[in-house]
């Protein structure tokens, strides 16, 4: 899937990035952010826009991150960057951005069996993930 940067995203629908910005926040456009707080916006935002009908995702696009203590904390940011530059790149949206501080063997972990569960009702259309 496609994303655009705000500026980008108005130019597309022929508006300044402040009045994208005020729709936003009015609810008039979705409201997604990266981990660093930048506003992005799908091609289906685009198409939303101009009236264009689109079949449902199959699903949503998650991101999870995970280092085993907190003494790690500082890597679980970067792994985090690493991540939301691939997405990026990528063109991914990503609809939500999930850490967590848990051993990889601990299967109790509470991020860990929401995942699990969500996965087993087909809640999730990609999961991004690094080992």
């Amino acid at each position: 899937m496609k994303i655009h940067r705000a500026a980008v995203f108005a130019a597309r629908i022929g508006v300044h990035k402040n009045t994208v910005k005020a729709w936003s926040l009015k609810g008039k456009l979705p409201d997604r952010r990266t981990p660093a707080g930048h506003r992005y916006y799908t091609e289906a935002d685009v198409e939303r826009y101009f009236g264009v009908e689109r079949a449902s995702e199959a699903g949503r696009t998650v991101v999870h991150s995970r280092v085993s203590s907190r003494a790690q904390r500082d890597d679980l940011r970067s792994q985090q960057q690493a991540r939301e530059t691939f997405c990026l790149g990528a063109g991914i949206a990503v609809d939500e951005w999930l850490t967590e501080i848990g051993g990889g063997l601990d299967f109790r972990r509470p991020v860990f069996r929401s995942l699990m569960e969500r996965i087993g009702k087909r809640e999730l259309g990609l999961l991004l993930l690094a080992h």
